[in-house]
């Protein structure tokens, strides 16, 4: 695919700070919320000049939980993003969603403001591992919101899933992903539980010390989980995403070419023209900035071409599609095969990955091991 422009808003809020979370995302505060809203509508005027012209190919409203707050709200968020920058005739269209945190009435509301992919957090099937994770909603009520998603019109659907939690064998992860399969989703995203140790659960557990899965464990579960998924029709298209034909993430697919994006909200980050930057993560800090006239910036970078190159590898190696030799070239000037000839070589040797078609591809060890096949190269 040729990456379009995309645009990343965060909304931070939550209904509470689940102990595993390591995201900026805190607590609903109404006060906040209200003036956070007034703060994106004065920066998403200011923002709008930098896509000169060219419309949005995707847009990706992510925290957080986006849909905690009120259906007009979001509608009024896409629909000033509408007016002042655009959408192509097609675009992708997401908002991430807790199932606790939806109605008919609101999913019907969002449909046809014009969000058109939804990611719902439903993170496990077993109501003992959903109470361990801090999590308010029942297994009942994702099922109810993919029932109501599905009603309201929603046909991308996806659903996120942690695995390698507290007390989890094998058995209890393929019966989450059982359950998963049973509601049809388009996608799903598994996400092995890191341990961050400001949160809760990185103060509490240790990696490799029970009650959490050991390595052998988590190897077992991936592999219940591909053969569960091919099955069903499901392929891995990265790391930790796997899709039906033609429903992969484009808003994430973009990112790992390399797309520009633009960016709103406290803590999001973006890149365009081979440069990325990030804005201020404190939601009132962020928008004091905005209403002070102030560009609320928390880090700006120019990336060398070296650097975009490298960048390029290191997010291509986590995809199935790889990475293209001839956008590589372009930024270093060289043969890719010539100027990481090292790297290359080492990567073949392990099994990590091979130069075919044009481009180099991890093997299926290689998206296991993406974090080691990327350190190779740095």
């Amino acid at each position: 695919m040729t990456p379009g422009l995309g645009l990343y808003l965060h909304l931070p809020f939550c209904p509470s700070r689940c102990p595993y979370c390591d995201f900026n995302a805190k607590t609903y505060d109404h006060g906040e919320a209200r003036r956070l809203l007034a703060g994106l509508a004065v920066h998403v005027e200011r923002i709008a000049p930098r896509a000169q012209g060219r419309p949005l190919a995707t847009v990706y409203f992510g925290g957080g939980t986006p849909s905690m707050l009120p259906a007009a709200a979001l509608a009024s968020l896409l629909g000033q993003i509408k007016e002042l920058i655009g959408l192509e005739p097609w675009a992708e269209v997401s908002l991430e969603a807790n199932p606790g945190a939806l109605s008919q009435a609101k999913l019907t509301a969002l449909r046809q403001a014009g969000f058109n992919r939804l990611s719902l957090g439903a993170q496990s099937f077993s109501p003992e591992l959903l109470r361990a994770l801090g999590r308010r909603h029942t297994p009942q009520a994702t099922a109810k919101a993919v029932q109501a998603a599905r009603r309201a019109g929603f046909s991308n659907l996806n659903l996120d899933l942690i695995y390698g939690l507290p007390g989890q064998s094998e058995a209890l992860a393929a019966a989450d992903l059982a359950s998963a399969l049973e509601l049809e989703p388009e996608h799903l995203s598994l996400y092995e539980l890191t341990l961050s140790p400001h949160t809760p659960f990185g103060q509490r557990f240790r990696t490799g010390v029970a009650p959490l899965p050991g390595d052998e464990e988590i190897i077992d579960m991936e592999q219940a989980a591909k053969e569960l998924l091919e099955a069903a029709g499901i392929k891995r298209y990265e790391v930790s995403n796997y899709a039906r034909p033609g429903y992969e993430c484009r808003h994430n697919q973009s990112t790992w070419l390399g797309g520009d994006y633009l960016s709103l909200g406290p803590g999001a980050h973006g890149h365009l023209a081979g440069v990325r930057w990030a804005y201020v993560a404190d939601p009132p800090e962020y928008c004091r900035m905005v209403e002070a006239g102030e560009e609320p910036l928390a880090m700006r970078e120019e990336l060398s071409r070296e650097q975009r190159a490298l960048e390029l590898i290191l997010l291509g190696l986590r995809t199935v599609r790889g990475v293209e030799l001839a956008s590589l070239a372009v930024l270093r000037g060289a043969d890719p095969r010539r100027v990481y000839a090292a790297p290359l070589e080492e990567l073949r040797r392990r099994g990590w990955g091979l130069i075919a078609r044009g481009r180099i591809i991890p093997t299926e060890a290689g998206l296991n091991m993406a974090d080691a096949a990327a350190g190779l190269f740095a």
